[in-house]
């Protein structure tokens, strides 16, 4: 039996439906909703801020791929949306939104690709606590999305394959960069050495 587009329509509204938050859902549970959907993405960017300014050649390699591989993967989310527009749940409408956000399209999750995109390069980079614990913490920014009513599960199993096709191939084309890479190190001792010896030192 097929999976044809409409039973997938349907399968995806009740899995939001059951996941998205109740019209009277308690208000300890809206700030833990909110706070996932909205917030926690800034620990992956912090992630790559620590790694790179860890001073480590090793770490900031993979704090790199991580970026580029992010900033690929959010790209062809502009794409998919251009080209394959798909409304968000308040568009629909359907379920309930607690949080504001533009009429867009909802496909893939920006959020949700970003933080897989990192967690996955880290993965690959054979930092293995790192990445698993990122990408534990990007189903929580999953759930926060659909819950707060802006995204359906949909939208993230699309960020969740983006995200891992763009973090696959920078990694595959890792030994291309290597070059570039070299020039940002040299860059960034010239402008931050005193505080890698200030580290050193201590």
């Amino acid at each position: 039996m097929f999976l044809t587009s409409e039973t997938a329509g349907k399968i995806n509204d009740t899995l939001f439906l059951l996941i998205n938050a109740p019209v009277h859902a308690s208000s300890l549970m809206l700030t833990i909703g909110n706070a996932c959907a909205a917030w926690l993405v800034f620990i992956f960017p912090l992630a790559l801020l620590i790694y790179w300014f860890s001073f480590k050649t090793e770490k900031q390699q993979v704090a790199l791929l991580a970026l580029i591989s992010a900033l690929l993967a959010l790209s062809v989310n502009l794409v998919i949306g251009d080209f394959f527009p798909h409304p968000r749940p308040f568009m629909v409408p359907i379920g309930h939104t607690f949080i504001s956000h533009v009429a867009d399209s909802s496909f893939p999750s920006d959020h949700m690709t970003l933080a897989c995109a990192v967690a996955f390069s880290f993965l690959l980079g054979q930092r293995i606590y790192t990445g698993v614990s990122l990408l534990l913490l990007s189903l929580f920014i999953a759930w926060g999305r659909i819950y707060m009513g802006v995204h359906f599960p949909a939208d993230m199993l699309g960020s969740v394959l983006v995200a891992w096709f763009c973090s696959w191939g920078v990694k595959k084309a890792e030994y291309i960069l290597i070059p570039l890479f070299k020039q940002l190190y040299r860059l960034n001792d010239a402008i931050f050495g005193y505080l890698r010896n200030t580290r050193v030192k201590h």
